[in-house]
C-alpha cells in the first residue's frame, strides 16, 4: 500500500485483520512508524530510488494487490510499478493532473487498474464491526479547534501521521471518559 497516513494506517490494520501480508510504502519515516505499529511486515521509504524494486523483491515478485492511498502522481506511478504479474492496482488517493499509464507494462502483465472511490454498506458494517471488536483503532491527535489553521498547514506539508480531531468542549472536559480513554489508546499492531 501506499500512503501510511490518515487512511492509510486504518488500510494496514482492516489488511491484517483480514489475513494479508502489508506492505507500506510512503515519503515519510514517521509515517512508516505507525505503519510499522499497525502490523506492516515490510516498510520502504519511496523516495529511495529503488523503492520499486524494493517491494518487488520483498514481495517475492511484486504485490498481489496494491491501494494507493497518497494524492500523488508518482506514488500512482510507482503502484503500478510495485504490482505483480496478474495482481490489481487499486487508485483511492485524488491528486491533480491526469495520470498516464504504462500500457505496455499493464497490459503484457495482466495488472487490473480499479479506482475506488466510496464503499457500500457491506463494506462499512464489516469495517465498523473490526472497531467494535478492537482490531482497528485510528491514530488520533486531539487538538483544539484554535488550531485549525496550524492543522491545515501540517496536513498540507504531510506532517500528520494519523487523524486529528478537532475538540470542541475543550480537552479537560472530555479527556476523563471511558469513550475518549478508548478513542485515544494507542495503536497496538492486531493479532
Amino acid at each position: 500500500m501506499s500512503g501510511a497516513g490518515g487512511l492509510g494506517h486504518l488500510a494496514i490494520q482492516y489488511a491484517k485483520v483480514m489475513g494479508l501480508q502489508v506492505c507500506a510504502v510512503d515519503i515519510d519515516d514517521g509515517k512508516l512508524a505507525l505503519a510499522t505499529r499497525c502490523g506492516a511486515g515490510l516498510v520502504v521509504n519511496a523516495t529511495r530510488p529503488d523503492a520499486v524494486e524494493t517491494v518487488t523483491r520483498g514481495t517475492g515478485g511484486g504485490a498481489h494487490g496494491v491501494l494507493i492511498t497518497a494524492p500523488s502522481l508518482s506514488a500512482f506511478k510507482q503502484g503500478v510499478g510495485m504490482t505483480r504479474k496478474r495482481g490489481t492496482c487499486v487508485l483511492v488517493g485524488l491528486p491533480p493532473g491526469d495520470f498516464p499509464l504504462p500500457l505496455f507494462d499493464v497490459v503484457a502483465n495482466g495488472i487490473t487498474i480499479r479506482g475506488s472511490f466510496v464503499g457500500n454498506r457491506e463494506d462499512m458494517a464489516e469495517t465498523l464491526a473490526f472497531a467494535a471488536e478492537g482490531k482497528v483503532k485510528a491514530d488520533i491527535e486531539l487538538q483544539s479547534l484554535s488550531d485549525i489553521n496550524d492543522i491545515f498547514r501540517r496536513l498540507e506539508q504531510g506532517k500528520v501521521a494519523g487523524r486529528i480531531v478537532l475538540d470542541f468542549l475543550g480537552a479537560e472536559a472530555v479527556r476523563d471518559t471511558p469513550e475518549a480513554q478508548h478513542a485515544m489508546t494507542p495503536v497496538r499492531a492486531p493479532a
